[in-house]
């Protein structure tokens, strides 16, 4: 308990409806680097996990999916996509790659596109219910359109064409 309050009073004003991303218990900087940057891509909502249990992040989630940032030797290395239920429907293992100014990149406020096929694209549509774009379409969006392009090899996060940040995937499995 911080300042009289219980874990759950401390972040109740942080998360509403709608996608939650958390990192690992005790995440390094990186860690919460991505999931800040995840959280802002998707228009989702961000907070440290510390010591809650995932009774408590489905709590906070309020009824919507939850991703966990989790990390291999200290750096951002698996996402974890679970179900209003907390169950997990599929994990996602990469290395991870970052723009030099992502940094004071501003994100739109506007829903992310998603482009791309294979197995982790349909995975993707399935739990951000993002409207899919063919990827020859992409190049014909919009100026300030944010797409997420899922390949088997490589995640994209991209805004007005040019990529903010990519995952290298090293993995995927369904649960």
């Amino acid at each position: 308990m911080v300042s009289g309050w219980s874990e759950s009073e401390k972040y109740s004003n942080l998360v509403r409806r709608g996608m939650l991303i958390t990192t690992s218990r005790k995440p390094s900087a990186k860690t919460r680097t991505l999931c800040k940057l995840l959280s802002r891509f998707i228009t989702g909502k961000c907070i440290t996990r510390g010591k809650m249990g995932m009774q408590q992040l489905m709590e906070f989630a309020e009824g919507g999916p939850l991703i966990v940032v989790g990390e291999y030797h200290g750096n951002p290395g698996e996402l974890g996509f679970y179900d209003y239920t907390g169950n997990l429907l599929f994990s996602l293992r990469f290395s991870d790659w970052y723009s030099e100014d992502i940094g004071s990149y501003w994100f739109s406020d506007l829903e992310p596109l998603l482009a791309g096929q294979g197995e982790i694209a349909d995975a993707f549509e399935s739990f951000f219910y993002f409207k899919r774009v063919e990827s020859e379409e992409v190049d014909q969006l919009p100026l300030r359109s944010t797409v997420l392009v899922a390949g088997e090899k490589e995640i994209d996060f991209t805004d007005s064409g040019k990529s903010l940040f990519k995952l290298n995937v090293k993995g995927f499995k369904k649960h």
